[in-house]
């Protein structure tokens, strides 16, 4: 077998110890993070903490519906129920406050890992830029959802496929236990494993004849081993093909991260972009054929469904990180001071380990109240009279979280895999204003209520139907009331 190459390039600078870069990293994304709380923005947050609270109160994962009315009963299997523990948890020990304290965490982890792996290949000034694209692409999805919780465990898992074929051998099989805390956090396993495949094709491509055998054997046997613990979930072998469902959901095309990359607004992710592709073209790059095919297909991936942006920019800055530092031909002198092996680190660590500390207690300490947003209507839901929380609601989708959340079975929620195409499309149908849809829904439904954006189509028609009065509007909810005397018998 081949002898593994040189992490660092012999000209690449060594000033910032990797450890201490690693470090620094991780306490500026976990600053970043706790300080700057944009991630209590989403809905789905709430829907996700009652899941967790139901889990611990019930010490089980639910296999039906527990929240809604509409489809109360339905088959319905947590199968993000670890992250959702975790977040309940969290919430739980320090309110808000202790939930953007658990991804400020996750965030450190994962600048921790990238952070170590690109000072392998490359200088302090290229790496903080490779960072801070990576914060720019992740900041639109940082929100309090259990995807932002796994991403460390997707970097780890792709430097560890990196390591493993540097050396030319298959992962290690302790490794494959990860896939099992990652398959019952988040729906992205799947493509873990899709990553050790191309791995292993990879591998199988480099071998000689005369190893290939071998390299199939070792391989095959972590990739059985990884699927195994993979179908050691709630949903068992099913949860395997989970995911393909959920992409082939026509409903999908109606939810905004969901939606295909729009160019139209200048985005951070079109700046990284344009960024890679300029210094690509910059100077002369050689990507190994199956990587630079990863790349693509995550790119593909990616301008089909905006909420693959940071699976494409975690995995691409580590994926390209030797190319790229190969290509850096000039010695970058920032930071090009040695800290030494002794007292200058140690004094560093303590250092950080204590401004951590003391932000975590500021956060703590100092509550976060979660304000009103698009999809979170903290006001009309104060505001609403106690008399109707017990009444069937017709609900903006984005609204559905926020309502399980306050105790409210909803209409509709993110849960879109479990409503299905049909109910979901006809939902959205109705949010556009059909006319005949929403009279059929209500006829079967009996609404005593409804909650919507102000600029939804169904409100203008609300709000010129004898049988539904406005009650309360701000701007980011308006709520209507059934009018009693026309209300059907329920």
């Amino acid at each position: 077998m081949p002898s593994a190459q040189p992490p660092v390039r012999p000209n690449a600078p060594t000033g910032i110890a990797c450890s201490t870069f690693a470090l620094l990293s991780a306490f500026a994304a976990f600053a970043f993070t706790i300080i700057v709380p944009t991630m209590l923005r989403d809905g789905d947050t709430g829907w996700h903490l009652v899941a967790g609270a139901w889990i611990v109160a019930h010490a089980a994962v639910p296999t039906t519906d527990p929240f809604s009315f509409s489809v109360v009963g339905r088959l319905w299997v947590a199968h993000e129920w670890l992250s959702e523990v975790a977040m309940y948890a969290s919430y739980r020990a320090g309110g808000w406050s202790g939930l953007i304290v658990l991804v400020g965490v996750a965030m450190a982890a994962l600048f921790a890992l990238i952070a170590a792996e690109l000072r392998r290949w490359m200088s302090a000034r290229a790496s903080i830029i490779a960072l801070l694209l990576l914060g720019t692409a992740l900041i639109p999805s940082l929100v309090a959802r259990p995807h932002m919780l796994v991403l460390p465990i997707l970097a780890g898992w792709t430097i560890a496929l990196l390591r493993a074929r540097e050396h030319d051998r298959a992962p290690p099989l302790p490794m494959a236990a990860a896939m099992l805390i990652w398959a019952n956090a988040h729906g992205s396993y799947v493509f873990g494993l899709a990553l050790v495949g191309v791995f292993a094709i990879e591998a199988l491509l480099a071998a000689k004849t005369s190893d290939r055998r071998t390299v199939i054997q070792r391989w095959g046997l972590f990739g059985i081993s990884m699927t195994i613990a993979a179908a050691v979930t709630p949903w068992g072998v099913h949860g395997l093909t989970f995911p393909f469902y959920l992409n082939d959901l026509k409903a999908l095309g109606q939810i905004n991260e969901w939606q295909p990359s729009d160019f139209r607004p200048f985005s951070g992710f079109e700046a990284i972009l344009l960024a890679s592709l300029a210094f690509l073209l910059a100077r002369p790059i050689r990507i190994p054929p199956i990587r630079l095919l990863l790349v693509l297909g995550m790119l593909h991936m990616t301008l089909q469904h905006t909420r693959h942006e940071i699976i494409l920019v975690t995995v691409g800055i580590l994926v390209l990180a030797k190319p790229l530092g190969r290509a850096r031909s000039y010695r970058d002198t920032s930071f090009s001071k040695p800290l030494s092996h002794g007292p200058e680190r140690l004094i560093v660590a303590i250092l950080v380990s204590a401004l951590t500390v003391s932000l975590t207690a500021y956060r703590i300490a100092v509550p976060v109240v979660r304000t009103e947003t698009k999809g979170i209507p903290v006001r009309a839901l104060a505001n609403l009279p106690s008399a109707l929380r017990h009444q069937r609601v017709f609900n903006e989708y984005g609204f559905g979280g926020s309502l399980i959340l306050a105790g409210i079975r909803p209409y509709i929620d993110g849960r879109t895999d479990m409503y299905g195409d049909a109910f979901t499309l006809d939902y959205f149908a109705i949010a556009r204003g059909d006319a005949d849809r929403w009279h059929a829904a209500n006829a079967k439904w009996h609404f005593g209520w409804t909650i919507l954006p102000p600029r939804s189509p169904l409100v203008r028609l609300l709000d010129h139907d004898p049988t539904w009065r406005r009650i309360y509007a701000d701007d980011t909810a308006v709520i209507h009331q059934a009018v009693p005397t026309h209300r059907a018998n329920r």
